[in-house]
């Protein structure tokens, strides 16, 4: 089992103390950069992390810095964490686990050869009302989830390269083209990347997944902000990944844009008020394009979506079908049916 000299790795703090109360031991690293969101640029890693951190604090704590130690700190940790004789990766199928799994895995390449790597990695529990993530798992669940784990090998260091090349090229192509593979070393990489590109505008509305599904669920009626996170993570939404501060992250694009209208800002924001304007239900039913009315940049990994549908990708060298001023974006009105729940 694990040991004094284990180092378990999660993105997130959510199963730290139930690994305790289910009798393992060793010590704990929460990586927790959401890479699902914002940039992911190419370059050196000193000017990598800044610019995590910088959108990190900007996103989720308006600028306060209030996080940008603790990730710098976490990024530190990582870069030592190959030096360590036994290591347990704890993470489910979605798209944030899955980005910050193959990002880790980069670092861990160059571990001692005769260190232990392991990783737990699943897609599914028999939990009421669903299984989201390993954070709803009790002590005894997560005990009896260690007998899935599987060594790490060169094919999953492999894969990991990959991914995080395709994240921080400036077109969705090699991200694509792993979406399509059935053969992954790890088999849940490729519905988390296939969820991740359908945060890509839409060809005619220019809504990612997040945005339409968000959009749909006002159209019946005002819903209070966290009324709406919690139908979209629990109903909506065919592989949840976005916590609730990353939820208003999004939120607040389209209320800036004007899609969504607010009854009551001053309140907290999970008791906002929030309502479908006509600008929105006219872009819901394609009738006008989202890209003419959002007010400021969001990123898809590289890919820059800009204001007016002009996106801009910010990593040199990458995939070959680059094309400056397209819109990349996909068609499909549904996300890929074998990953729906």
């Amino acid at each position: 089992m694990d040991g004094k000299e284990t180092l378990h790795i999660r993105c997130g703090s959510d199963i730290r103390e139930n690994l305790a109360h289910a009798g393992f031991v060793g010590d704990f690293l929460e990586f927790a950069d959401p890479f699902c969101q914002g940039p992911f640029p190419g370059g050196a890693f000193d000017a990598f992390v800044e610019a995590r951190a910088a959108f990190v604090d900007a996103a989720f704590h308006e600028g306060a810095n209030a996080t940008q130690r603790k990730l710098e700190d976490a990024y530190s940790e990582l870069k030592e964490a190959s030096s360590r004789r036994h290591i347990v990766l704890w993470f489910e199928h979605d798209s944030f686990d899955q980005l910050v799994l193959a990002y880790v895995l980069t670092h861990l390449e160059a571990a001692p050869t005769n260190s232990v790597i392991e990783l737990i990695c699943i897609d599914d529990f028999p939990i009421e009302p669903k299984f989201i993530g390993l954070g709803q798992l009790s002590p005894d669940h997560l005990r009896e989830i260690w007998q899935r784990r599987v060594r790490v090998g060169p094919d999953h260091f492999a894969l990991a390269h990959r991914v995080v090349n395709a994240l921080a090229a400036s077109d969705p192509i090699g991200l694509i083209e792993l979406a399509k593979d059935e053969t992954l070393a790890i088999p849940q990489m490729q519905g988390a990347l296939q969820r991740h590109l359908l945060q890509l505008p839409h060809e005619k509305t220019g809504l990612s997944l997040t945005e339409k599904l968000s959009l749909a669920a006002l159209a019946s009626g005002p819903k209070m902000a966290g009324q709406l996170f919690r139908q979209l993570t629990l109903e909506e939404e065919p592989l949840p990944y976005l916590g609730d501060q990353m939820y208003w992250f999004e939120l607040k694009h389209l209320i800036e844009g004007g899609a969504i209208a607010v009854s009551n800002p001053q309140e907290d924001w999970p008791v906002r008020t929030l309502a479908l304007t006509d600008i929105g239900g006219q872009i819901l039913q394609g009738e006008a394009c989202w890209l003419d009315y959002v007010q400021t940049s969001r990123w898809v990994g590289g890919i820059e979506i800009k204001p007016e549908g002009k996106p801009e990708g910010k990593s040199e060298g990458k995939s070959e079908g680059k094309s400056e001023g397209k819109v990349w974006g996909h068609s499909g009105e549904q996300p890929p049916k074998h990953f729906l729940k």
